[in-house]
């Protein structure tokens, strides 16, 4: 047995009058449990992430949505970006001066997060244009492998960077090594790993530290481990973990457990329709499964088929990658990653309309971190999902309708005709596109509902619905620049009373409910509400006291209170100062 084989390993490297011991690593600071599911707020913002890059190319990757207006709120570190696999050591031929990147994109507030797997090579390449090239093993091999610290006796693994062996997380030890290794980059202030899935190309069941161990068991002690320890180094780390996955014919399974899942993402699908589905599919297994925060890689990573990487190459479609910009806007977690690394200013065509379009999806999703954020911490405590199918797995293909929380419905363009039937759940609906239209009534089919404009996506808000949104700019046409660090509530007021619990900036909680009238347990700054009502009301009150009219946007913003009707989408704007709870009524 290979405790027996660890022993041996110790004795041999133990001095002989006790002292020091070479293989033993793990310290007081490397006894750490998976902390309770919670993903922080920075993570619903988008994500940016490319296959090959460096410095320059970074600082150039998020001048380009800067200069565009297009939010960003986390830039992942894909591989290579070590001096091997896995090393946690930063190539400095690409990265000269990390320390200072990881600072300038802090103080830009966005995140920084870092490739990875579990493996550690004893010969390595890169397959991608542009990537590095390994002489001899990585750095840490034989250390790792003369103290006994990988499964199966330390035996070779072919995997797509190389060949090499699996960490042992069921090793005390090993895993205090591997945690040494780790902290330097903790030092130098990043905020994540993207943890992919070296550990599919180990055996179905091998030896360990603990004995014979599944490779389901595996996977599992991966995930948790690396998301123990980082988020002891910082409380607002997440672990970037794929939930439900089968790509490259690889037979489909979970790999983190959900409650070691901040951050979800179904990756290596192919860039095409079929890709899109499949992102759907596995999206749908995972949210039925529990998980949180999930998404994709916007546009689908891979140029080729998944099952056949040697045969033609798969063109890239601004269409579709018009329609997953939408999907993966409107799934709690957005991330634009692709074999390509493509850029919205950079397809084919349409470039205008994909940048105008990219951009208000990213700043829709941003805008609504709120929501996100609020609907995924009542999820975490065991209340509803934030992304939930409609139907069953049976009846998902070709439909794919899911709602977000009680607040809206998403029906996915699944084909380049841009049309498809949409079966209302019950109750009543808003088109989003159409804010000035009557309510739609639910269970019906709305039968070839066509949306040929590409920035466009087939999606409603139920009555009654209340989202809490920070909008900063007029990008969505939900506020103005002027409202930055205000919050900006949506409400669609029905006939039966709703409420929403707003997780807020203070972490404690904000009823908002939602009938005649509506209130607001405290607010805590400037409170903008876009109340639908089919008529303008004469006046408006706020615990009773009368609201000044205002005849415009700019009038509104410079005022502390007051409210304007928005005849165009039937809107009551109000807007109430920070104070204790607010009662709103109109008449």
């Amino acid at each position: 047995m290979r405790r027996a084989a660890s022993l041996m390993f110790l004795l041999a490297c133990s001095s002989p009058d006790g002292g020091d011991d070479s293989c033993r690593f793990r310290t007081a600071a490397d006894e750490v449990t998976p902390p309770p599911l919670h993903t922080p707020r920075w993570a619903f913002r988008p994500w940016i992430s490319k296959d090959i890059s460096d410095d320059a190319d970074t600082r150039a990757f998020v001048r380009g949505f800067e200069e565009r207006g297009i939010p960003v709120g986390a830039v992942v570190f894909d591989s290579p970006w070590e001096t091997h696999y896995n090393t946690f050591v930063v190539n400095e031929s690409r990265y000269p001066a990390f320390d200072r990147l990881v600072a300038d994109l802090h103080a830009k507030d966005i995140r920084a997060v870092m490739w990875v797997t579990q493996m550690v090579n004893r010969t390595g390449f890169d397959l991608e244009l542009g990537g590095d090239s390994y002489s001899g093993p990585s750095p840490n091999y034989e250390e790792g492998k003369r103290c006994g610290f990988y499964v199966d006796n330390g035996s070779d693994n072919l995997w797509w960077k190389g060949s090499g062996s699996g960490l042992d997380f069921f090793d005390p030890e090993a895993v205090g090594w591997w945690h040494r290794q780790q902290d330097a980059l903790y030092a130098k202030g990043i905020d994540g790993w993207k943890l992919d899935f070296g550990e599919e190309y180990l055996a179905n069941e091998f030896e360990t530290d603990a004995g014979m161990t599944t490779r389901q068991a595996y996977s599992e002690a991966y995930y948790a481990d690396f998301l123990a320890y980082g988020a002891s180094k910082r409380p607002e780390f997440v672990t970037m973990v794929r939930p439900y996955d089968g790509s490259y014919g690889m037979p489909g399974r979970f790999f983190a457990k959900k409650e070691h899942a901040p951050v979800g993402w179904v990756g290596d699908n192919r860039r095409d329709w079929i890709g899109l589905a499949d992102a759907l599919d596995h999206m749908f297994r995972s949210a039925a499964a529990g998980y949180v925060v999930i998404g994709s890689d916007i546009g689908g990573y891979l140029d080729r088929d998944d099952l056949d990487l040697t045969g033609d190459e798969i063109p890239f479609d601004t269409l579709v990658f018009a329609r997953w910009t939408a999907l993966g806007a409107l799934n709690p977690f957005m991330q634009l990653h692709g074999r390509a690394n493509i850029t919205p200013w950079t397809v084919p065509d349409h470039t205008d309309e994909t940048v105008a379009l990219y951009r208000y999806w990213a700043t829709l999703h941003d805008e609504l971190v709120p929501f996100w954020y609020s609907a995924s911490r009542a999820a975490e405590a065991g209340g509803p999902n934030v992304m939930r199918p409609i139907g069953n797995e049976a009846s998902w293909q070709n439909d794919y309708r899911y709602t977000l929380g009680e607040a809206f419905l998403v029906a996915p363009i699944l084909d380049a005709t841009s049309t498809r039937d949409i079966v209302l759940p019950a109750g009543r609906w808003y088109d989003w596109w159409r804010p000035g239209d009557a309510a739609i009534d639910g269970a019906q089919t709305l039968t070839a509902y066509a949306m040929p404009a590409r920035e466009r996506f087939p999606l409603f808000v139920r009555e009654g619905a209340i989202v809490p949104m920070n909008v900063a700019s007029a990008v969505t046409g939900l506020g103005t620049a002027a409202r930055a660090g205000a919050l900006t509530l949506l409400v669609w007021p029905g006939a039966a009373q709703t409420q929403f619990a707003l997780v807020d900036e203070d972490d404690a909680a904000t009823t908002i409910t939602a009938a005649a009238p509506i209130t607001i347990s405290r607010v805590l700054r400037p409170t903008y509400l876009r109340i639908r009502r089919d008529t303008a009301p004469t006046t408006v009150r706020a615990n009773a006291q009368p609201l000044t009219m205002q005849p415009t946007d700019a009038a509104l913003d410079a005022a502390t209170t007051g409210w304007r009707y928005d005849a165009a989408t039937r809107s009551l704007w109000v807007k109430v100062a920070p104070g204790g709870a607010v009662v709103i009524d109109a008449s």
